[in-house]
């Protein structure tokens, strides 16, 4: 499976810096989540089919289609000191898929939502369960799984 994900761009990381966080209904995980680096500071992991303009998830969900063209991973982000390195880890039943790009943060974040994406290949995403991790500053971080069937 030929697949590609995209990484926020330092543009796109000042975009986000200015949002507030959206309130989500998780389907993951619904603590706070500090790293063992305690700079960073995480809330909510959700999966989603879609994003708004604000990186807020807008269909969570934990099942999709193989005709899905695109799958998010939404990181509330409650804190994230300058110099963080965040990427996303992404497996299926246990096989690596892709490890996006790193994202440097420039400055410090508070309260604003990172998306990473997966989008699928020329045949779909092959059925399987996912898993999608945060690797922080090469520690691996929160993650989320979801199915595709």
């Amino acid at each position: 499976m030929k697949t590609r994900s995209t990484n926020l761009s330092f543009p796109h990381i000042l975009q986000v810096l200015a949002l507030a966080i959206s309130l989500l209904v998780s389907t993951g995980c619904n603590r706070t989540t500090t790293t063992p680096d305690s700079s960073v500071t995480f809330g909510k992991l959700v999966i989603a089919a879609n994003v708004d303009a604000n990186n807020a998830p807008t269909a969570l969900a934990d099942t999709f289609s193989p005709s899905q063209k695109t799958i998010y991973v939404v990181a509330e982000a409650k804190q994230i000191a300058p110099g963080t390195r965040i990427a996303a880890s992404w497996t299926r039943d246990g096989t690596p898929v892709e490890v996006s790009s790193e994202v440097v943060a420039t400055q410090g974040y508070h309260n604003t939502n990172i998306e990473f994406h997966l989008n699928a290949g020329t045949n779909g995403f092959a059925p399987g369960n996912y898993k999608v991790e945060l690797i922080i500053n090469g520690t691996p971080g929160p993650s989320a799984r979801y199915t595709v069937k």
